[in-house]
Formats: structure tokens, sequence, C-alpha cells
């Protein structure tokens, strides 16, 4: 058993520093990426913290109009098994506690957007978009803060929400009692999405007169 335990520990840590050489060098987003990632912490054997990243750029946004009286929404959607940390094992188990069984999809839908706020907040080039999330059929608001540049012609969103587990109602496991691993309650959103591939966007800001 002991034999068994010495295996198990060398193999851990030899993983674990292989991981975390690599997230140390990573970049989440390449600039022209229209893609979301989530972004967390464990310990591994009490000692080290392992950053774990978890990646999809199968992002679908659009801009819904409601009618008079009311301004569009953004909707943005990830297939939550889309969601890639570089470990099967992972990826599977965080498309549990998701939900993914009873919604497919995570879906971000924002409050409707006023046009003149919106002005401001493009000469401002940064701005708060609030709205809910919707994941595993439960409803969760936000409110992201966003900056908006460009890049080679195009125009990108990019952000971070820091945020925690509990607030989505997600127990993140152990391994072993904690003894192999322990993630943190700790939880980072992070968006890098290009507006051009908004469905709408550009049309409805052409019409408001917000583009230059």
């Amino acid at each position: 058993m002991r034999r068994f335990l010495a295996r198990l520990g060398a193999l851990g840590l030899l993983l674990l520093a292989t991981s975390a050489s690599a997230d140390r060098d990573e970049e989440i987003f390449e600039p022209g990426d229209h893609c979301v990632a989530y972004r967390t912490v464990k310990d591994m054997f009490f000692a080290v913290d392992a950053e774990i990243i978890g990646r999809s750029c199968r992002v679908t946004a659009s801009l819904v109009t409601a009618g008079s009286g009311s301004g569009p929404r953004i909707v943005v959607t990830v297939p939550v098994k889309s969601l890639k940390s570089g470990n099967f094992l992972r990826n599977r188990a965080v498309a549990d506690l998701l939900g993914a069984g009873t919604q497919p999809d995570l879906r971000f839908t924002s409050k409707p957007i006023e046009v003149d706020a919106l002005r401001e907040d493009i000469a401002r080039r940064s701005f708060q978009l609030s709205g809910t999330l919707t994941l595993g059929g439960k409803d969760f608001p936000l409110e992201f803060p966003l900056e908006i540049f460009e890049h080679e012609g195009r125009h990108y969103v990019k952000g971070r929400l820091p945020t925690t587990f509990e607030a989505f109602e997600v127990e993140v496991p152990t391994i072993a009692g904690g003894l192999i691993a322990r993630p943190h309650e700790g939880l980072e959103i992070v968006v890098h999405l290009e507006l051009e591939r908004v469905d709408g966007l550009e049309e409805w800001a052409a019409q408001e007169g917000l583009l230059q």
C-alpha cells in the first residue's frame, strides 16, 4: 500500500509540474479569438497551486430585438461540453457540474441595451454588461466589466469577472478527500469576443448611428 501511494504521489507531482509549467507560459486567447474561458486554482498534495484553464471557441452570439419600447439584448451561447482544459476526465466532470445533462448550452442574456448609454460606453472604450447567465436550468445575475479594442481592423470586447463556484451553486469535489487535489473556491470567467461576429449587431449599430 505504501509503495502504491508513493508511486501515485510521484506520478501526480510529475503531471503537476508539467501542467504548471505549461499554464505559466500559456496565453488564454490570441488577439483575434472569439472565445470564452474559465480559470481556477487547485491545491495538489497540500503544497502547490495548479492553475486550471478551460476554454471554448464554439461561441454563438447575436443581437435579439424585442419589439418597440424595449432595447435589444445580446445573447451568447456556449456548448458546455466544448470547454476544454487539456484533461478529458476533468472536461467530463466540469460538464456534469455545470448541468450539461439538463441544459447543453451555457447562455448569457443581457438586459436591454440603451442606445444613449452605449454611445457613452463606446467613447470610454469600456462598459458593464448586465444580464443573466443560465446554466443547468438555473438563472444567475451577472454584471460583466468589458473593454472595447481594435485589432487588424476588427472590433473586440474582452473582460474578466472574478466570482466563485458557490455563486453558481456548484460544489467542486476533492480527490481522495483532499490528499491528492483540493479545489479553491475562486473562479474567474474570461471573455474575448469579436463584435463583427455578433449576428445583427453591426446592422443595428449602423441604424442607430453608432458606427464611426
